[in-house]
């Protein structure tokens, strides 16, 4: 079983069914596709900014995917608050 990752849904395409998760802070590119097939029953409803622990398909991705694939996902209640605003002069 591979290591499980937390990270939050970035966007979400409820007409498609899938979103991509973003690890780490908001310029962070690393990056997965969720399937809602992979979404573990009796999780939460899927929503952007919503905390989501998955594992990582190891299998290369399909071609149409383009990130790798979380899979066997649990979408927690929490949702993250927006980072704070970086004003000019402040790091």
């Amino acid at each position: 079983m591979s290591e499980r990752k937390q990270g939050v849904i970035r966007s979400w395409n409820e007409s498609r069914c899938f979103d991509v998760i973003r690890v780490g802070p908001p310029s962070s590119l690393e990056r997965y596709f969720l399937h809602v097939s992979q979404i573990r029953s009796g999780t939460a409803i899927p929503s952007v900014a919503a905390v989501v622990r998955f594992e990582i398909n190891d299998s290369k991705p399909p071609e149409e995917y383009k990130l790798p694939q979380a899979i066997r996902a649990d979408i927690e209640m929490e949702v993250l608050p927006p980072p704070p605003a970086v004003t000019a002069g402040q790091r």
